[in-house]
């Protein structure tokens, strides 16, 4: 889906003997997410741009109070993306629509965001992506005062994927206490987070339903809460921490099975405005670089965690915990989900294009594979058929939150590492496999 879904779960119980926790990095490309970059206070408005503005104001008189909000944002929205960014990168009335998205997080007024991003799926899809963009950052990261301070607090993620037999038990996730601790020390230890920054983890190992459910106003509440927590020197409740903690869903794994599981780190970084640390340079090569070696860092620690994370998950380390892992990279909370549910997907596309495979007797290099991107309900879904001669032999499909053209082509990417060399592109795909003005697959 190329528009983020009001998000669906459980309903909500706070969870017993769960504390809070920890930080975001930012992210290895050339828009990073994480430290609070610097924002022109003013811009001077044009006679163009005011007009632009009065009228994403005017909303008509027949809306109620709700509809007048949404109309407002869509309005906003689709007038700042239709701009021409300044020398800084900011568009005239971007900081009234990232201040009317943070008033609206601060309010939990999820349904008008919600509701305009929607709209704006449909009409507008540069407004949409930039809408996104800013309801992301704006729960992602905040900026408060404590005294005469102004401090950054940013919830991030770390994705892992974790291969075991009969799958993991939530009552053992993270139930050693000190291997706990040694885990959130070490993202200190090993330079993703600065040493003068607060660092700290939740006590939960979270399934993606949980993730997955949590809203922009859920997660902007808790990146408050953890501020709180942070910088109150009596005992703090967390209670939007605790909330999102709604337990894993029921599994049917066997005992032998061996299963691959998604699952995420959340945590909490609060840092002062000025830490050189999350300092990223201006100049283009020295920018990539400081990402570079970011990651390179987070290598570094991943192999050197990977025999705590063990206990940690299982109880156990080195053979005897039958346990195979590979962290994804950390991010901003948004950036990290994205990440880790298209790995998760595009691993299970696989899958599937496999067994589809093996239970054709077919040789993977003697197929083609067709890929197509389509609409179902609102969701953009990915399509991938794998024929040989005239007969279908496997197939899957995905849904995506990400751009379509980079998706398409890292899927591609990911069904060549079968062995399958002919790929073509279609328009769509239908039930019987039947494609729609199917051509050659573009280079990249």
């Amino acid at each position: 889906m190329n528009q983020p879904k009001r998000p669906q779960g459980k309903p909500q119980a706070p969870a017993a003997k769960k504390s809070a926790t920890a930080r975001s990095a930012a992210k290895p490309v050339a828009q990073p997410q994480g430290p609070a970059r610097d924002k022109p206070r003013t811009h001077v408005a044009t006679e163009t741009s005011r007009r632009r503005q009065f009228n994403a104001h005017a909303p008509s008189q027949d809306l109620d109070e709700d509809e007048q909000r949404v109309q407002q944002m869509v309005a906003l929205a689709s007038a700042v993306a239709a701009g021409t960014p300044n020398a800084s990168g900011r568009r005239i009335g971007q900081e009234e629509l990232e201040r009317m998205v943070r008033n609206t997080l601060r309010q939990r007024d999820d349904d008008t965001l919600y509701e305009a991003l929607e709209q704006l799926h449909y009409d507008d899809r540069r407004g949409h992506a930039l809408l996104r963009e800013v309801a992301e950052e704006g729960a992602d990261i905040i900026v408060l005062r404590r005294g005469e301070k102004e401090l950054e607090i940013n919830a991030f993620l770390i994705p892992l994927l974790v291969r075991t037999r009969g799958g993991l038990r939530e009552e053992q996730a993270l139930a050693d206490g000190e291997a706990f601790d040694a885990l959130r020390a070490s993202l200190q230890d090993a330079g993703l987070e600065s040493k003068r920054a607060r660092v700290v983890l939740v006590h939960h190992l979270y399934h993606p339903e949980e993730i997955n459910a949590l809203s922009y106003g859920e997660v902007e509440a808790m990146n408050r809460d953890a501020f709180a927590s942070l910088t109150d020197k009596k005992i703090m409740s967390v209670p939007a921490i605790e909330r999102s903690m709604r337990g894993w869903p029921a599994s049917a794994f066997g005992a032998d099975d061996e299963v691959l599981e998604l699952r995420f780190l959340l945590g909490f970084a609060l840092k002062e405005l000025d830490d050189a640390f999350y300092a990223i340079p201006a100049d283009e090569a020295a920018a990539d670089a400081y990402f570079e070696q970011r990651a390179e860092r987070f290598r570094q620690w991943s192999e050197q965690v990977t025999p705590l994370m063990r206990q940690c998950l299982v109880g156990q380390s080195g053979e005897a915990a039958q346990c195979q892992l590979h962290f994804l990279y950390q991010d901003l909370f948004h950036g990290a989900k994205r990440t880790g549910n298209s790995e998760y997907r595009t691993l299970q596309s696989l899958s599937e294009l496999e067994q589809g495979l093996a239970q054709a007797g077919a040789d993977a290099a003697q197929a083609t594979a067709i890929l197509a991107a389509g609409e179902d309900e609102g969701e953009t879904v990915l399509k991938v058929v794998l024929r040989q001669g005239q007969g279908i032999v496997a197939r899957t499909e995905q849904v995506i939150d990400e751009d379509v053209q980079e998706s398409l082509f890292e899927l591609a990417d990911a069904v060549a590492s079968l062995g399958v060399a002919a790929l073509r592109l279609a328009d769509d795909i239908d039930a019987n496999g039947v494609t729609v003005r199917e051509r050659d697959f573009p280079a990249a």
